[in-house]
């Protein structure tokens, strides 16, 4: 097989790069570095409630590839795995799509948003590693679209202990939904307000929700999935269980108020307080990270 050498930074930290070969065509279109990040690093599959990981934190970097060359997930991942090994990498986890866990295994991890990263639910594999105590990495490569997609997320210990979050990020209003979502392929929907530790919501009508109907109209063969979140107050079990209720209250609600959506095209699940936005160490993070946010599913 041609192939080509890749090099990727792991960490915006003076360290040494790792160098990969891989399938030609395979090229890398984004990176995020985060001084101060946390990883869950999957250690074995969905087990109907939760998907069972060790937590890391320190520097993380996310670098995201894509190819036109329709490559079979296994086929890339053939050629990376057995590199991760002979650099001092421990193989803990493998598994692909439906057996991971399908939906629930891939919100469980911290995945790009379209359209820099796609991931077929039916067609995607999952390799985790970990080096030494501190140091673990994830690889998750799907066929979605008619290319091939992959994402390397890694995260070992950072250099700055006095390092802080960022800036918290602001919900935008209901009348960006459409740019938003075309553009990073989710939103918050920040007017949703429910009961205190309940999925009942205050009300029934909210502006977020009627901008994403009027998406949903203008665009007939879009299907979308409402995502709860929790803060980290709680067992993860007890935040997966109401995060996952409150989205299906919201899709209740919409398939309720608009029947002419067909349901299908409105699903729902909860990942808990797996994906924060914002430190749950202040009042106003706990706040963000408790939302429900839509997010598109790619239209084959």
């Amino acid at each position: 097989m041609l192939r080509l050498i890749a090099l990727i930074m792991i960490l915006p930290l003076p360290i040494q790069a790792i160098e990969f070969s891989m399938p030609l065509g395979l090229e890398k279109i984004a990176q995020y570095d985060s001084p101060l990040d946390t990883l869950l690093l999957p250690l074995d599959i969905w087990d109907g409630s939760k998907v069972p990981s060790k937590k890391f934190m320190g520097a993380s970097t996310k670098v995201i590839f894509r190819s036109d060359v329709v490559t079979k997930p296994e086929a890339i991942a053939a050629v990376i795995l057995p590199q991760l090994i002979e650099k001092g990498y421990k193989l803990t986890l493998q598994c692909a799509d439906r057996y991971c866990g399908g939906f629930d295994f891939r919100f469980s991890l911290k995945v790009m948003s379209p359209p820099e990263m796609y991931v077929d639910l039916g067609n995607y594999i999952f390799i985790g590693f970990q080096k030494d105590d501190d140091k673990a990495a994830w690889l998750l490569i799907s066929q979605s679209l008619k290319q091939t997609h992959m994402q390397l997320t890694t995260i070992q210990p950072t250099q700055n202990k006095d390092l802080k979050f960022s800036v918290l990020p602001v919900p935008k209003g209901p009348g960006e939904l459409s740019s938003q979502l075309t553009e990073t392929g989710h939103f918050i929907l920040a007017d949703l307000k429910f009961e205190a530790g309940a999925a009942k919501l205050e009300g029934d009508v909210f502006p977020s929700l009627l901008a994403l109907v009027e998406y949903l109209r203008s665009r007939p063969t879009q299907s979308v999935v409402l995502v709860g979140h929790t803060d980290s107050q709680g067992s993860l079990e007890t935040n997966i269980e109401l995060s996952k209720e409150r989205a299906i209250s919201v899709q209740a609600l919409l398939n309720t108020q608009f029947p002419d959506i067909e349901p299908g095209r409105i699903n729902a699940n909860g990942i808990g307080y797996l994906a924060p936005v914002a430190s749950n160490q202040t009042i106003t993070g706990r706040e963000l990270n408790r939302r429900v946010e839509v997010i598109l599913i790619p239209v084959e």
